[in-house]
């Protein structure tokens, strides 16, 4: 695995370049170090021997949010992604990023129910508890978006048209039911879309029936989970309210830059992380 993240850097970085940077061949020894087995954990009374300590270069002190987007072009904006562990987190970061754009909010809702022959099951589920739901890979039930906005797709609705999941896409225009956007991303960049509602039905292996809404199939791109990151580069935010599941989930959301300028950090203090050196 590591090596394959290390053919990734050196592909992307000195492909643009012939000469690396300092800060790029900084980033590739921090990242090879655990790799190898040769990382040497910080030391301290409280700290775990797989801590990791984020580089200082990274670490951000303030909220992250502002760091990443404020005083930043249309164009900055699009390149720039906020990672989290978990999809919860990235749902708050994304409203709260919203919140700070300028315009009018034009908000949808979902129509939600389980997938069931048994009428009797279908009620044991109250309709308040279904749209409070939001598994991975699909939208809020409620979706609020503004005119500029950067969505992501959540299904695939066009191939040709470039309309595929993980494109992502700005938004121009809000209809009862239709949105106008233009794609952000992929090899038709500029080309301008039409997003209906859907029904969406993904099953879940963390719920015990199957849920089914029927929404727009995009979600605000300002944050999304380091898994869901995988395969596209951008310049990166990175908030940890909770410690990564692994090693290889922190080594995902850093390989998503070039260098460790383009990575700012936010660590939540809690019992198990946010300890600083000294």
């Amino acid at each position: 695995m590591f090596n394959t993240i290390i053919s990734y850097l050196r592909r992307n970085n000195c492909s643009v370049c012939n000469q690396t940077t300092a800060d790029q061949r900084e980033f590739v020894a921090w990242f090879l170090l655990p790799g190898k087995g040769t990382y040497a954990a910080p030391q301290g009374p409280s700290l775990a021997a797989d801590d990791i300590e984020v580089p200082q270069i990274s670490y951000v002190d303030g909220f992250l949010a502002d760091d990443i987007f404020n005083n930043t072009s249309e164009e900055e904006r699009r390149s720039r992604v906020i990672l989290s562990p978990k999809n919860s987190d990235c749902l708050l970061i994304n409203e709260e990023v919203l919140r700070q754009l300028p315009g009018g909010c034009h908000t949808y809702y979902s129509t939600d129910k389980v997938l069931t022959d048994d009428p009797a099951e279908a009620e044991c589920y109250p309709l308040e508890f279904l749209n409070s739901l939001t598994p991975s890979g699909m939208p809020p039930h409620k979706l609020s978006l503004k005119s500029g906005s950067v969505v992501m797709l959540l299904h695939s609705i066009s191939i040709q048209n470039g309309l595929c999941n993980g494109t992502k896409l700005e938004v121009v225009a809000m209809h009862q039911h239709l949105i106008e956007a233009s794609l952000v991303s992929g090899s038709l960049i500029g080309r301008h879309v039409f997003i209906p509602r859907i029904k969406l039905a993904p099953s879940d292996p963390n719920l015990p029936f199957t849920l089914e809404k029927t929404q727009f199939p995009v979600c605000l791109s300002y944050a999304m989970t380091i898994n869901k990151s995988q395969g596209q580069t951008f310049e990166v935010g990175l908030v940890l309210p909770q410690p990564v599941f692994s090693h290889r989930q922190l080594y995902v959301a850093y390989s998503r830059a070039f260098k460790l300028s383009d990575v700012r950090v936010k660590v939540m203090k809690t019992d198990r992380q946010g300890r600083r050196r000294g």
